[in-house]
């Protein structure tokens, strides 16, 4: 997604739409400058230049915004978070901005008594974990974060047995359900912990509305390697997800119709 500046410049303003310049509105106004701890961390806006350098503006995409870093922090000091777990890092953004708002709770760098970090990632590309390290150690975070380079399911399922405050998933979209199912059915959610999953309305999802969901149809495309995967089977395959945890009694979901789809998950 394209990232929505806090600090737009003035050709910004003067060619933005009345629903952009909402959106620069809302994400200005979502900024306290008197805070010891800022906002956004300084180093943001050289994170995503450089992503963008390196990897082009369509990849640099897949990086959380400033006003959804914001937005999900918000929600991690509503909650007092402590632990957090990332499935799917990137290029690390999301990541410093967590950790920018576990320094605000209070949660101190480095390994706690079993050796883990307050944050541990999980993300199947070295290319991109090593230029994340770079960009925690830029940021003064990477005592906050550890990441677990390989198949995400895999690593997740070694996981269990961990409880965490907040669950952010943004990793291959046909997998939603595995991590979801995982992360509830194994109690790794704390009990008033928060699960934010990014791009659940991603692509051609809204044209499923009122559309039923296609179990077998939906199982054979999470079987497919996700690099082949199709727009269309990968938007099936998030309708079908958003349906299903809409209706699991387990959990409360609220979506955000922001960006591609930002949805909340609580435990019940």
């Amino acid at each position: 997604m394209s990232n929505v500046t806090t600090n737009p410049s003035a050709e910004d303003i003067a060619k933005a739409s009345k629903h952009d310049l909402f959106t620069y509105y809302a994400a200005k106004t979502s900024v306290n400058p008197n805070l010891d701890i800022p906002s956004v961390p300084p180093v943001m806006d050289q994170v995503l230049k450089d992503t963008v350098d390196k990897y082009g503006t369509h990849v640099a995409e897949m990086a959380v915004t400033d006003y959804q870093g914001i937005l999900q922090n918000f929600f991690v000091g509503l909650i007092g978070a402590k632990r957090i777990l990332e499935i799917g890092s990137f290029t690390g953004s999301s990541a410093i901005y967590f950790a920018n708002a576990l320094k605000r709770n209070g949660v101190k760098p480095g390994p706690d008594a079993n050796g883990t970090k307050p944050i541990t990632g999980l993300d199947i590309s070295e290319e991109f974990t090593g230029y994340a390290r770079k960009n925690f150690d830029k940021a003064g975070v990477s005592d906050y974060v550890n990441i677990i380079v390989g198949d995400a399911r895999e690593n997740l399922t070694n996981l269990i047995g961990e409880t965490y405050d907040i669950v952010f998933i943004d990793a291959d979209k046909t997998s939603y359900k595995f991590y979801y199912e995982t992360v509830i059915k194994n109690n790794m959610l704390a009990k008033n912990g928060l699960m934010i999953v990014d791009n659940t309305a991603l692509w051609e999802v809204p044209e499923f509305i009122g559309k039923p969901t296609d179990d077998a149809e939906t199982t054979a495309i999470m079987k497919k390697p996700y690099p082949e995967c199709t727009e269309e089977e990968v938007s099936r395959t998030l309708h079908d997800f958003n349906e299903y945890i809409r209706a699991d009694p387990r959990t409360e979901t609220i979506m955000f119709p922001i960006f591609t789809g930002v949805t909340f998950v609580r435990l019940l």
